[in-house]
This record gives C-alpha cells, sequence and structure tokens, in this order.
C-alpha cells in the first residue's frame, strides 16, 4: 500500500460534534441530593427524585409498551394511551423505579465525585415508589480519603549493602545439615539454643489463664512465636532449664488478638519442662557432600554463597523500595475507612502467603510464619492500604497504567519462579480470586518505579547487629480470649 493510497485497513469516522455529543448524552434527572459526613471516607447520602422525573419515566415506559401491548379488542400497539396506561401502570412501576434509581447513582457519581471504593449496594424491594411527591432514598457509601499528594520527587534513599561473610557460609551449611540430623535424647545439661522441648506451656494475665497447651514440642531459639504474639527473650529466659523444672517469662500480644482489651498487652507464659532432645549432628566428610550431590565442601560454600548473594540483592531492593515508601508515608496522613481496614486484613493475610508460595517456599515453612503474619495484620492491612492509596494517587499524577501485557508478563514471571504453567498460574489466580489483587501489585510496583527513577540512590554499610533472630513458631498453641479456654491440643512446631 503506497503513502498517497485512497485504501486503509481502518476507516476512521469524524470526531461527533458537541451537538452530536450533547444529544447522545443521558438526560440529567432532577435530583435533590444531601452528603453528610458520618466519619473519615464514610458519608450518608439522601436522593430525592423530583416527581415530574417519575411521571416522565412512566410515559416512556408505558410509551414503549403501547407499541406492544395486548389489549382485549385492540390489536397489538393500537390500543389507546390512557387504556395502556391504566391497565399496566402498576405492572411497570418496578420498571420505571430500577430504571430511576440507577440513574441517580449513575448521576451522583458523575456529579459529586465521592469515589466510592466499591459501588453502592442498594436493594429496589425496599424501596417503595410513592404514589405522590418525589422518590426518596438514603444510602452510606465508603469513599477514598482525601489528602494532598506529597512531594514524590527528588527523595534521598539508602541502599543497605553488606558483604557475604564466611560466617553467613556456615550459617546456612549448618542449616543444611540439620536436614539430615538425628534426633536424639539429651541426658546431661540443660536446654541450649536449638534443642528440641516438650513442656506444658501456660499463658496467664494478672493471674488470670488464658490458655494452656500440653506436651507442646518447639525448638529453643531466641525468640517465639505464637499466634497471637511472641516470647521475645524466650532464649535468654528457657537456656538451662531442666526436665521437670518450670520457668516464666514475658509475652507479649499482637494487636490482632481476639481479644481487644489483650491487645498489645504484656502476659506471662510458663514452660514446664518434660523431656528435652538434641540434633545430633552428621559428619561433614566426602560420603555427607557426595550424599547432596557436590563433590566437595568448597564446591556447596560456593553455590551457598551465591545465593546468599543473590538473597542480598533481592534484600537491597525491598530496602531501597521500603525507605522511599517510608519518606513519602510521613509526609501524609490518611484517614483509613474502619470498615475497609476490617475487611482487608483477611485478604492481607492471604496476599502475603500467596507471595511466600512464589518464593518457593513450601506448605510447611509458610505454616511456621503464617503465625507471625497474623499477629501483624492490623498493622500490615494499614500501612498496606496506606500504600495503595498513595500509590494510586502517584501512578494518576503520572498517568500508569496497566495493560493486558503487564498481566501477561506477570502471569510468566510467577510461573517462572513457582516453576508452573503460565496456564496453571492463571487459573490459580482465577479460582483464589486474586487476578484484581495482581492488578493491584502490578499497578503499585510500577508507580514505585516512577519515584525511584526520580531518587537519589546512596549505598549504606548494614549494621551487623540488626542480623536477623533466629525465630520458632509454636502453631497454633494459643489464642487469647476474653474467657478461659479448654486446654488446647499439643501442638508440634514444624522444623
Amino acid at each position: 500500500m503506497t503513502a498517497d493510497s485512497d485504501e486503509s485497513p481502518v476507516q476512521v469516522a469524524d470526531a461527533p460534534s458537541e451537538e452530536t455529543e450533547a444529544l447522545l448524552a443521558p438526560r440529567k434527572l432532577d435530583l435533590d441530593v444531601e452528603i453528610i459526613d458520618l466519619a473519615p471516607c464514610k458519608k450518608r447520602v439522601k436522593i430525592a427524585i423530583a416527581r415530574p422525573e417519575i411521571e416522565r419515566q412512566f410515559a416512556e415506559t408505558l410509551g414503549e409498551m403501547k407499541r406492544e401491548a395486548q389489549v382485549p379488542g385492540f390489536r397489538p400497539g393500537r390500543a389507546p394511551r390512557q387504556l395502556v396506561e391504566k391497565r399496566f401502570r402498576k405492572e411497570v412501576s418496578g420498571q420505571v423505579k430500577n430504571t430511576l434509581l440507577a440513574g441517580a447513582i449513575q448521576q451522583l457519581d458523575a456529579d459529586y465525585k465521592l469515589n466510592p471504593i466499591e459501588q453502592p449496594d442498594i436493594d429496589p424491594t425496599a424501596i417503595e415508589l410513592p404514589d405522590e411527591g418525589p422518590l426518596r432514598f438514603e444510602l452510606e457509601l465508603e469513599v477514598r480519603p482525601e489528602f494532598e499528594l506529597p512531594e514524590y520527587k527528588g527523595l534521598v534513599v539508602k541502599r543497605p549493602t553488606r558483604a557475604v561473610l564466611d560466617a553467613d557460609v556456615d550459617g546456612r551449611l549448618k542449616l543444611i545439615a540439620e536436614g539430615y540430623a538425628r534426633v536424639v535424647p539429651k541426658f546431661e545439661g540443660g536446654a541450649e539454643i536449638g534443642d528440641l522441648i516438650t513442656a506444658d506451656l501456660a499463658f496467664e494475665f494478672k493471674g488470670r489463664v488464658l490458655n494452656e497447651s500440653k506436651e507442646t514440642q518447639f525448638r529453643l531459639q531466641p525468640e517465639l512465636r505464637f499466634q497471637d504474639g511472641t516470647v521475645p527473650k524466650a532464649g535468654e529466659a528457657f537456656v538451662g532449664i531442666l526436665p521437670g523444672e518450670a520457668r516464666t517469662t514475658d509475652a507479649v500480644i499482637g494487636t490482632s488478638a481476639t481479644d481487644p482489651a489483650l491487645r498489645g498487652q504484656t502476659i506471662q507464659m510458663t514452660c514446664r519442662v518434660h523431656d528435652l532432645k538434641q540434633y545430633q549432628m552428621p559428619e561433614m566428610n566426602a560420603a555427607f557432600f557426595d550424599k547432596l550431590g557436590f563433590e566437595s565442601e568448597s564446591e556447596l560454600r560456593t553455590l551457598i554463597k551465591a545465593s546468599l548473594e543473590r538473597q542480598y540483592e533481592t534484600a537491597q531492593r525491598e530496602a531501597v523500595r521500603a525507605a522511599a515508601l517510608d519518606q513519602l508515608l510521613r509526609k501524609v496522613k490518611i484517614d483509613l475507612p474502619p470498615d475497609l481496614v476490617s475487611r482487608q486484613e483477611s485478604t492481607v493475610l492471604r496476599r502475603r502467603i500467596s507471595e511466600l508460595r512464589e518464593s518457593g517456599l513450601d506448605d510447611n515453612a509458610i505454616r511456621a510464619r503464617e503465625a507471625s503474619l497474623r499477629a501483624n495484620a492490623h498493622e500490615e492491612t494499614t500501612r498496606s492500604l496506606r500504600e495503595f492509596f498513595l500509590l494510586a494517587k502517584i501512578a494518576e499524577a503520572e498517568d500508569i497504567k496497566i495493560d493486558d501485557d503487564d498481566f501477561e508478563m506477570e502471569i510468566e514471571s510467577i510461573a517462572a519462579r513457582t516453576d508452573e504453567s503460565p496456564r496453571r498460574v492463571r487459573a490459580r489466580l482465577e479460582k483464589e480470586g486474586f487476578q484484581d489483587l495482581l492488578m493491584t501489585q502490578i499497578l503499585e510496583r510500577k508507580a514505585l518505579a516512577r519515584v525511584l527513577e526520580f531518587a537519589t540512590v546512596e549505598n549504606e554499610a548494614m549494621d551487623l547487629s540488626t542480623a536477623e533472630v533466629a525465630v520458632e513458631t509454636l502453631d497454633e498453641t494459643f489464642a487469647a480470649g476474653s474467657e478461659a479456654e479448654a486446654p488446647a491440643e499439643a501442638a508440634t512446631a514444624e522444623d
């Protein structure tokens, strides 16, 4: 096809004139609207549709019906209008009401830009169409928070840097070896970090027993976690404890506990030891490394070091993103709808579990982390929502869009990480209802990437004292409640 050819694969119509657009636009209803602020991000809207609008809609609906109305003594469409109106007015009232309600909601959105988080759920059967006067109804809306977008260009953020040390490789090699260790009885000495303890656990608050867990087995680590909180100094408190001995230490209840009165409170956990076991490590010889598929310890250590370096690089990127978001969130106050926060807590938990699964963790590892995720669900939800509204507003300011290619690229990325086919990933997301969530993640990531394009990133040596402390999770051993519960069944923590 030449440049001056008269033919074109697509014929573009002339843009409609302003007069044509005005004719095609829906007619505006005569509405009386009152908007009342009930709370941050929550509004009550009172709407009255004027009587002439009701009569006009009746006339239009009955006029359409007249063309096909079956009235005895008349051919279809030939019955007098007055007779059709008298015979069918009551029958079409529901249709008139639904049409007016839909038009009013559409006009409310266009005229007032309330930005509801969800479209209003109206039950037309609960609204009566009056014989006289206007049609009145009310609705409550959760709306997006209103806030001034902070300056997001020109941020200065720190990138933590840290070399992989021989001690890091030693620690990872020890974890690998522990997977092949034998658990044997410990007959001498008290408990040490890494030992397996079988004990009765009791949780008390101001002398009242909240819960008890019998014959619970867990591995002693510097910190213990349970579904509703943490035991931050467990290692310090229980090192040296002997079978038959009981010790008590403080535990801290998280903000997502069942009983609001317990949230953030310090309670006491008593550990009465029945039995101690220890891990008997395998001999680190040529046979052991051959079993792992390596010719030597040096080859395995090289692989471990490379793996840790990749993990640190990922951690660096996440740290830069978090630092940028921290700066932006400190600059802005975003009031959140309480009902939305409550609904989203479970969604956030599902999202984090999904991310862990996509990162390659198995179900046992995910269950071990789930308790700590639940314990911080409220803070996680609050921050997640504030991030979403902030980044969504930045995306709008930067005209960032999500298209089908973005979605497909994300599907392929997930498939590569989880060793699944893109078709299987797509089916799983659809089954779990995560498509919209995935689109939100893509939008947030693109908006944050745009922020970082304008930012200055400076390297900063990582403080080695902030290295992650080993944590053991007590799986389902305690759920805080306002009344004492029956003793929980014994739970064995996954290694």
